[in-house]
């Protein structure tokens, strides 16, 4: 398996030609293409909708998170 890692423009016809390197045998391939926008900020914690659900439960209002694990190790042992 041959892995390309390639930074193109993708042009108005939206046609994307690759010439592969000479140790490319000739035949049939599988060619998996993965578009990557180069938009690659990172997530912050206020966009992850997860987050507005900390501390949401009251069933674990009352629980020491730290002691419980603590606990559950124990146990391991």
């Amino acid at each position: 398996m041959i892995t390309l890692q390639l930074e193109i423009d993708i042009s108005e016809d939206r046609r994307l030609t690759i010439q592969l390197p000479e140790n490319c045998q000739t035949g049939k391939h599988q060619v998996v293409v993965v578009l990557n926008p180069e938009d690659t900020s990172i997530p912050t914690l206020e966009s992850n909708p997860l987050n507005a659900l900390a501390g949401k439960i009251q069933s674990f209002a009352e629980i020491d998170a730290v002691a419980w694990q603590q606990q559950l190790r124990a146990e391991w042992d």
